[in-house]
């Protein structure tokens, strides 16, 4: 009798839990790695507000802004359930202003900062159980992590080549710091951040301090038409070693900056092809 009741009970529990989820059906995203993150998730037609993209085109979705500046009355009138934030790109001010229109009824998620790909993987396992799409996002990881140490073993180099990160235009350089999550992208390619040594995200730097530490890679990093412009300027210096074994790269890939598992093990495989010649898949 006692095993029925409680086999009653567990039943009843599971009904309403079940019964009391919220599906999220009009989401708001704030930054681009969130809707590129929904997306893997298969949540597209959730989706109803986004930031501007600089490639990716998505259809059918209303701007709301960019990762910096976004329109609160336009995010209120598309009438969301949830929005989602990230600590990695926008401002605090603004998911602040959003939660004072929480008698609208709407959810606000923010998505911590992420200082490695382990990070990236937690953080998006912990977004995919925010939406009920757990099962779904631990096979998208499993996937993910299997292919960067794939990749990794395949790399044969005796020495960890200084990789210097070109994020911005000349004469305003910045560049990633030992906090930064593309210090994964070093481990996995078995290079070395040139500025590993600042424990910051990112900072600026000048060309000179750049010269004296020679790297041996140069990573121009999502310039779009500038970026031959800034390999052609490096090429005037002739020390450097990335110049004299033709290690200076553009590489304009918006998945690069995206802070999603899957987007990861793409850049990484784009960073080794041309990083390393003799390793191609």
């Amino acid at each position: 009798m006692v095993r029925k009741i409680f086999f009653i009970i567990s039943i009843s529990f599971l009904f309403f839990s079940k019964s009391f989820c919220k599906e999220y059906k009009r989401i708001i995203c704030l930054a681009p790695s969130i809707t590129e993150s929904l997306y893997e998730l298969g949540l597209e037609s959730s989706v109803k507000g986004i930031t501007l993209h600089t490639k990716k085109i998505y259809k059918d979705k209303e701007i709301i802004g960019n990762l910096l500046e976004q329109d609160i009355e336009k995010i209120i009138s598309l009438k969301p359930d949830l929005i989602i934030a990230t600590k990695d790109g926008n401002i605090q001010k603004a998911v602040d202003v959003l939660r004072q229109y929480n008698y609208v009824g709407f959810d606000i998620y923010v998505m911590e900062s992420a200082k490695n790909f382990d990070d990236i993987c937690t953080n998006f396992l912990k977004l995919a159980e925010k939406l009920e799409k757990s099962d779904y996002a631990r096979n998208i990881v499993k996937q993910a992590k299997k292919s960067v140490q794939k990749i990794y073993n395949k790399i044969t180099a005796e020495k960890d080549l200084k990789l210097f990160w070109q994020i911005g235009a000349i004469p305003i350089l910045y560049t990633a710091g030992n906090q930064s999550f593309i210090n994964s992208y070093n481990h996995y390619t078995k290079t070395k951040n040139l500025y590993e040594d600042i424990n910051l995200r990112y900072l600026s730097v000048d060309v000179e301090n750049v010269l004296e530490r020679n790297p041996d890679i140069i990573i121009i990093v999502n310039m779009g038409y500038l970026g031959a412009k800034e390999k052609k300027y490096w090429g005037k210096y002739k020390v450097l070693n990335a110049v004299k074994s033709n290690r200076v790269f553009v590489l304009n890939e918006e998945d690069l900056l995206m802070l999603t598992p899957l987007t990861f093990a793409k850049s990484v495989k784009s960073l080794v092809k041309i990083i390393y010649e003799d390793i191609q898949k």
